[in-house]
């Protein structure tokens, strides 16, 4: 596959959809954007708190997404394509909420900040796509905060599990105690144990020591 070739498939990404195959060799010729190889054993390729200067794309590979909190860690999986935190170059940190690290050999498009404005305000069908994924991203948030009140344990784990997660891909594992886990779901320590076990009997998760794996639905 050719730079060129490469560089186009980014128009198939929801953010880029429209933008047309002239434009974006134009920002390749601009050196507006560039291609960067990742290998797993680099490391933290982003961090969490890092300040955003690029929107960054996933093009080939897949990265580990790791989320941090008050006694937990919750690791989740980016595939390939996939367009990592592009709200954190409008928020007003503008700086990253995970860390990223590859699982496997990839490439990313990678696109200057500058780069990015200049397109937002030339480019119609670019401040398009980038208010629907903010407004779907809006909704989906409104959304998971009107459900219905949870009647179990397991539904208030797996409603914890979905207020954290940043992703919509699976498996996802949880490395949390099992003290903590009760104090956040507001049940008893042996209670949050017997509903792990029936969760765990009934498929929906693995569990090793201090780790619930959350598996495919």
């Amino acid at each position: 596959m050719t730079s060129s070739d490469f560089y186009l498939q980014a128009t198939a990404l929801p953010l880029l959809q429209g933008i047309s195959a002239e434009h974006i060799l134009q920002m390749q010729e601009r050196k507006a954007m560039r291609i960067v190889s990742m290998e797993p054993e680099e490391g933290d390729i982003i961090q969490e708190g890092q300040h955003c200067r690029t929107l960054t794309m996933l093009m080939e590979g897949t990265l580990a997404c790791t989320t941090q909190g008050e006694g937990w860690t919750l690791v989740e999986e980016v595939h390939a394509p996939a367009i990592i935190e592009e709200e954190a170059l409008w928020s007003l940190s503008q700086r990253y909420n995970h860390t990223y690290r590859p699982i496997s050999e990839g490439r990313l498009l990678v696109i200057d900040r500058h780069h990015v404005m200049q397109t937002m305000l030339h480019n119609e069908v670019f401040r398009i796509n980038m208010l629907t994924r903010m407004s779907t991203r809006l909704e989906r948030t409104y959304l998971c905060g009107q459900l219905h009140p949870t009647t179990s344990i397991p539904q208030k784990i797996e409603r914890f599990l979905l207020s954290i997660a940043s992703t919509q891909t699976w498996p996802k594992r949880l490395h949390i105690k099992m003290t903590t886990l009760a104090e956040i779901v507001g049940e008893t320590r042996l209670q949050v144990s017997r509903a792990l076990r029936q969760m765990e009997d009934e498929g929906h998760i693995s569990l090793t020591r201090e780790k619930i794996t959350f598996l495919e639905r």
